[in-house]
């Protein structure tokens, strides 16, 4: 015990606490650590550092979810929320905003710096290199966090060795945006991506379980930022594939059909069992509260401080839920898993099926309750979708279109029908091959919520398009509006409209992708409008 929280001790000691360069706080001398005492030298000393990083972590965890969500067009303040939410959401964020404080990145980061410097990883224990899966999961976290800082700020400052004293912290780095960011990043993850995950498991002290950050989710997500699609989908498909990660039909909520039609009575099996599939949930940052760590996003949820926007209960209402040609409805039944009443109880929220038509309605996020102070950041159902917008910017459309309406299995890979064979091709690329018998169940993510869309031959389809161009910016849409669906209030969306945005932004288009999505929820839409039609507003100032 007195090893592990001299370790901690080391990493809140190490971690870098700066709004510029020269400002290193909390420091009586002009080095904050000794390099030969702190060497990492044994896999219990990786161990405890890891714990410190995930400490760290918690303190940017309310941040991911407000400045992804607050900013884009599915979440909203309320008459009872606070000066600093309110900032995020007039895209108006000051300099001592607490979900806006750069310096818990740079903690994180400069802690990750340090590991990588002084972890061992040249030692063997039967043929084992011990650290090395720590060593891989150390690189993860540090690129995940870098592509935090240059998402919501612009650029980050960029260095790869530890800040351990205050000349250090006075030099000049360089400022990188995303795509420079994954030029440096990229190549340290490369040669890490078939490391396992570490396995650390439970932790009483913390009183939850912890989880990495994959290799190649992170790799795919720096590929499909900069542009080089077919690269991230190699890596996105090798995760589902080491991983066997599948859409699984069992995790939706369906109607209960009564003599082959849609009935009152439904089974929601969506959002509760995705929170309780370990193949599902593919990495979380825990934040329980019971040691003084601060966590708000629960609380500001149940004091009706935060709230869904009506575009995002629009975008349930509208979709065709099918059961079969004879029998269909309106409604995402996603919806119940996303949203509840504030003022009833989980039990008679989840029952009552007609609270779209609710006279005053009265909104919490169900998500945040059922992830029980835990951030989702990576599921299943996200890698797929990355997964798809990959492949559709390959120019293979109605591949990436069954990913959302059919699923990806041997079936349906192999359907011309579905997947016509030039998109496919001869043999089939390892990145696109999705045959194998871990994949055999894969459904559409659409079916999660809508039924059986596999059989609709009527309302879900991509319109015929002048030019495969077209198509493909019809199946992104449909990407983008799966991802509102399917995602919603994760953390991701503001991020998500940028990446469309910037995109065809490159192909001539302008800026009102976005625009015209996020000003759409305020009361001031052609001010707001206008304001994010340049892409400089789009960041928090620094």
């Amino acid at each position: 015990m007195n090893k592990m929280l001299k370790i901690l001790g080391l990493m809140l000691g190490a971690a870098i606490l700066w709004s510029s360069c020269d400002d290193l706080l909390d420091s009586d001398s002009q080095r904050l650590t000794a390099e030969e005492e702190f060497r990492l030298a044994t896999p219990s000393d990786s161990v405890y550092s890891i714990f410190g990083l995930f400490t760290q972590l918690q303190k940017i965890a309310d941040s991911y979810v407000l400045l992804g969500e607050l900013r884009g067009d599915l979440l909203e303040t309320t008459p009872a929320s606070d000066r600093e939410l309110l900032e995020i959401y007039r895209h108006s964020v000051s300099k001592n905003n607490k979900f806006a404080d750069v310096r818990n990145y740079y903690s994180i980061i400069n802690n990750c710096n340090y590991m990588l410097t002084y972890l061992d990883t040249a030692k063997v224990d039967r043929g084992e290199l011990l650290s090395r899966k720590h060593y891989a999961a150390v690189h993860a976290i540090r690129a995940w966090t870098y592509m935090q800082l240059a998402l919501n700020f612009k650029t980050a400052k960029y260095y790869s060795k530890p800040i351990l004293t205050v000349n250090d912290a006075g030099k000049t780095y360089p400022e990188l945006d995303i795509e420079a960011l994954a030029d440096s990043l990229i190549p340290l993850l490369e040669p890490l991506r078939t490391v396992p995950i570490p396995n650390i498991g439970y932790i009483e002290a913390y009183n939850t379980s912890f989880s990495f950050f994959p290799v190649q989710f992170v790799l795919g997500d720096l590929y499909l930022w900069k542009g080089e699609y077919q690269k991230a989908a190699e890596q996105y498909r090798d995760l589902m594939y080491t991983r066997s990660i599948a859409i699984n039909k069992d995790h939706s909520s369906t109607w209960l059909p009564v003599n082959n039609t849609i009935s009152s009575n439904a089974t929601l099996f969506w959002i509760r069992s995705l929170m309780m599939s370990s193949n599902e949930v593919i990495t979380t940052i825990a934040c329980p509260t019971e040691y003084g760590q601060d966590f708000a996003l629960d609380s500001l949820n149940n004091q009706k401080k935060i709230q869904p926007t009506q575009l995002a209960l629009r975008n349930w209402d509208i979709p065709v839920y099918y059961l079969n040609e004879a029998s269909n409805t309106n409604g995402d039944l996603r919806k119940f898993g996303s949203i509840s009443y504030s003022n009833e109880t989980r039990r008679q929220a989840v029952s009552d099926y007609a609270f779209a038509n609710h006279p005053s309605p009265d909104y919490v996020i169900y998500k945040y309750k059922v992830y029980q102070q835990n951030i989702t950041i990576y599921r299943s159902s996200l890698l797929y979708l990355r997964y798809a917008e990959a492949l559709n910017r390959m120019n293979k459309p109605n591949a990436a279109f069954a990913v959302l309406k059919y699923g990806l299995n041997s079936s349906n890979l192999f359907n011309n029908k579905i997947v016509p064979a030039a998109e496919r091709g001869n043999p089939v690329p390892d990145y696109l091959n999705l045959a194998d018998m871990r994949f055999q169940n894969n459904v559409g993510i659409r079916m999660r919520g809508l039924g059986n869309m596999d059989k609709d031959t009527t309302f879900y389809r991509i319109p015929r398009q002048a030019t495969l161009i077209d198509s493909v910016k019809v199946v992104e849409d449909m990407i983008q509006q799966e991802l509102a669906l399917e995602t919603a209030f994760e953390g991701n969306r503001f991020h998500d409209l940028m990446r469309f945005t910037l995109r065809r932004m490159k192909e001539g288009d302008d800026a009102s992708y976005l625009a015209d999505k996020v000003s759409a929820k305020y009361p001031n839409k052609t001010e707001m409008r206008l304001y994010l039609m340049n892409p400089d507003n789009w960041y928090i100032k620094k």
